[in-house]
């Protein structure tokens, strides 16, 4: 190395030759900085060709002082300290903004009233047609849309009103077994409905009062008859009729088996197995609840065969809920009937699977030879 220079030494050498002509230093280190090229620059001696390199990169060096960078330093974190608080807060005033969003939604849907609820609707509108987002022909049509509304909501609720004070006049007049077809139909789905078990009772309550109340855990207390050429299924309970419920039965070619049965299992949102022809060959397709295709509504009773077996699968089930109203064309038009299985809309199937136990007979006849006091004897002295 000392060979290599002529002018600086070492320590000189190494001070400059780290450093970079524009960069930013303290105060001494730019004096001895240029210092060194000052002496490169006024020498009277060779340069070696070090200290040539040296000169030529820093002849023009301009040093910057420590200081100011550290205050770019200090300046560029104070902005970003700004920055990141401007963020929070924005985040936190969209929070609260989305919380108050919630609240006032919450309030419109549960708190406020029909009546109420149209005026907020109105006034929301109303404030779009000011700053020229809806126009006045749409606002009359909303309010029109919202009084029409309002007329069927209080078409509803006087529906519910009067079907409760039905039901509750059928229980007070005892007459619930002679209405219990109808009862059970009205108040299918209905929130205010419900069944509830008790020992060995379950019990069909009303707005919290009691409808009907019968043991299903005893199959030898029930009976189902199911009359094929009158399309019915009568309901049975300790010897009396509980009800008549319309039922469509096999068509042609594939005729429900007549016959004694008992119920063997209950399934709620069954899987259907569909026997299908497709390019000459039958298979059979698993169609799960709720697929388009599924068509044997909410609850499967099965059926098992006593005496003399039959080849198949039999249940009392329902029917698709969007071809309700093909319900009573089948009824009445065997050419359209069932693959061979009783089937029943949903409301009574319901009121049956919540109550009837397995192990409950279903005598399927051909006519109806029906004598209850003469021919009828209950299981339990069969």
């Amino acid at each position: 190395m000392d060979i290599k220079l002529t002018v600086l030494t070492v320590t000189e050498y190494n001070l400059i030759g780290t450093k970079d002509p524009s960069g930013s230093y303290d105060r001494k280190t730019r004096e001895n900085l240029y210092w060194i090229i000052e002496k490169l620059r006024t020498t009277t001696l060779p340069l070696s060709k070090l200290e040539l390199r040296l000169l030529g990169k820093f002849k023009e060096a301009t040093f910057g002082a420590l200081e100011e960078k550290d205050k770019k330093v200090k300046f560029e974190v104070a902005r970003y300290r700004l920055s990141s608080n401007v963020k929070h807060t924005l985040k936190l005033v969209s929070s609260g903004v989305g919380i108050l969003i919630v609240i006032g939604f919450m309030v419109y849907q549960f708190v406020l009233d029909n009546s109420y609820r149209q005026k907020v609707d109105v006034a929301w509108y109303q404030g779009l047609n000011k700053v020229g987002l809806v126009s006045k022909e749409e606002i009359d049509q909303i309010r029109n849309d919202l009084s029409v509304a309002s007329v069927e909501l209080e078409e509803t609720r006087k529906f519910n009103a009067e079907l409760s004070q039905q039901i509750e006049q059928m229980i007070l007049n005892n007459k619930v077994t002679e209405n219990l077809k109808y009862i059970v139909k009205q108040v299918y789905n209905k929130k205010e409905a419900s069944y509830e078990k008790s020992g060995k009772l379950m019990t069909l309550k009303y707005n919290g009062k009691k409808v009907a109340s019968y043991n299903y855990k005893n199959p030898q207390l029930w009976y189902l008859l199911g009359v094929i050429e009158s399309g019915e299924l009568r309901v049975y309970y300790n010897d009396e009729e509980l009800m008549q419920i319309e039922s469509i039965f096999g068509r042609a070619g594939e005729e429900t088996p007549v016959g004694e049965y008992e119920i063997k299992n209950k399934a709620y949102k069954p899987t259907w197995y569909k026997k299908e022809t497709v390019d000459g060959k039958t298979r059979v397709r698993a169609i799960p609840f709720g697929h388009k295709d599924h068509e044997i509504g909410h609850w499967w009773m099965g059926m098992k065969k006593l005496g003399e077996p039959v080849p198949g699968s039999y249940g009392i089930h329902g029917v698709n809920v969007s071809k309700v109203n093909e319900f009573f064309k089948k009824n009445f038009d065997w050419r359209n009937g069932s693959a061979g299985c009783p089937n029943i809309q949903d409301w009574y199937l319901h009121f049956l699977a919540k109550m009837v136990p397995r192990g409950t007979r279903v005598n399927i006849v051909q006519k109806d030879k029906w004598n209850k006091k003469k021919d009828f004897i209950p299981p339990s002295a069969a």
